[in-house]
């Protein structure tokens, strides 16, 4: 299924899927509601996770996490991570949830190519969990708006990776991997 990572329509189908599920966390988790926090736990779990990996992997140094619901301001505060966001670590731990996005995306487009002992439901499973853990909080963009050099930094490493790969090609770049280590 070769035109599967160019169909547009499955693209956009995730994305707002995405986006749905994402609103649909944030609303639950402003309830008061028991159910609905625990509900939302397991992708409270996933979403600080994100941040917290990403905040040791680039110098973060993350010091503190949790998952414990805290009522604050009038809202409820599922999860947080605390670290010390520098120029290199701001960007990637605020929006690191977005890595779900990308996890459930390929996921999407491994589907048919899945080894026949997993089942369909836990790829749905896997793909809602994704879908709901993905979206940042607005603390999450404030943090990364607030470091705009970090965002800077990462979106022109990405855009310089993105550019010596569909010149290069994957085959190159393993190549070169293989002649570097």
């Amino acid at each position: 299924m070769n035109s599967l990572p160019h169909n547009a329509p499955l693209v956009i189908g995730f994305l707002i899927v995405s986006v749905v599920m994402g609103a649909l966390h944030r609303r639950l988790s402003e309830s008061a509601s028991f159910l609905a926090l625990l509900y939302c736990l397991p992708f409270t779990f996933m979403h600080e996770l994100s941040h917290f990996v990403a905040a040791f992997l680039t110098g973060g140094r993350p010091s503190s996490f949790s998952i414990m619901p805290v009522r604050s301001g009038g809202r409820w505060v599922l999860g947080s991570v605390r670290a010390v966001p520098t120029v290199f670590s701001a960007a990637p731990t605020a929006l690191a949830p977005l890595g779900w996005l990308a996890i459930g995306y390929y996921l999407l487009l491994q589907w048919d190519f899945r080894p026949q002992w997993v089942p369909e439901y836990l790829l749905i499973i896997v793909l809602y969990a994704c879908s709901a853990a993905c979206t940042p909080s607005f603390q999450d963009l404030k943090v990364a708006l607030r470091n705009p050099f970090s965002l800077i930094l990462w979106a022109g490493g990405a855009y310089v990776a993105i550019q010596l790969w569909s010149v290069m090609g994957s085959g190159s770049i393993a190549r070169l991997l293989q002649i570097a280590s």
